[in-house]
């Protein structure tokens, strides 16, 4: 009890000590300006284009788990059944789960995506490595996780792996406020 009442204060001094990103809100459209670095451009495996921060608008009032992974990162590919056991526990729950790609060949995204049975909030990052937010948070590596709050906002920008059991707690005390 004593370490989920630590783990639940911790969260919320993480929720005000970070801000969200900055990033410009787009409406999800084809003809969109891919030029602008300051926000991380998106596109589905339908070809819809969107971004980061429209995401997180349209998801807002649940808490958001973020996969950067490509698929030639083994790593990452690893992660993928923890990550699939996590999402089904949450099921029905204020929970979202993005898959972001850093690929940069199309056709690997596609396959690794049939491959892992993403049917939902897959995307590929179009503007990779050029988009400020990878330069603020550092991301130089992955698999990398960031988790958001029900508001949008980040609470942790490197979050634990989904192999981790105290992920869990992380997300149930943001599902709790």
């Amino acid at each position: 009890m004593f370490l989920r009442i630590l783990c639940l204060i911790v969260l919320v001094s993480f929720a005000s000590c970070k801000s969200a990103d900055k990033e410009v809100e787009t409406v999800k459209t084809t003809e969109v300006d891919k030029t602008d670095n300051d926000i991380l451009h998106l596109e589905s495996p339908d070809g819809t284009y969107t971004n980061l921060a429209a995401l997180l608008e349209e998801h807002k009032g649940k808490v958001v788990y973020v996969d950067y992974w490509a698929s030639w990162c083994k790593p990452c590919r690893v992660m993928m059944p923890a990550s699939a056991k996590l999402k089904e526990r949450y099921k029905g729950k204020d929970v979202v789960f993005l898959y972001i790609s850093i690929d940069t060949k199309r056709n690997a995204w596609e396959k690794a995506n049939q491959e892992e049975g993403f049917t939902e909030h897959s995307y590929i990052a179009t503007n990779y490595p050029k988009a400020k937010i990878f330069q603020l948070r550092n991301v130089s590596s992955i698999p990398r996780y960031m988790l958001y709050d029900k508001n949008g906002r980040m609470i942790d920008d490197n979050a634990m792996r989904p192999v981790q059991p105290n992920l869990i707690t992380a997300i149930d005390g943001l599902l709790s406020l």
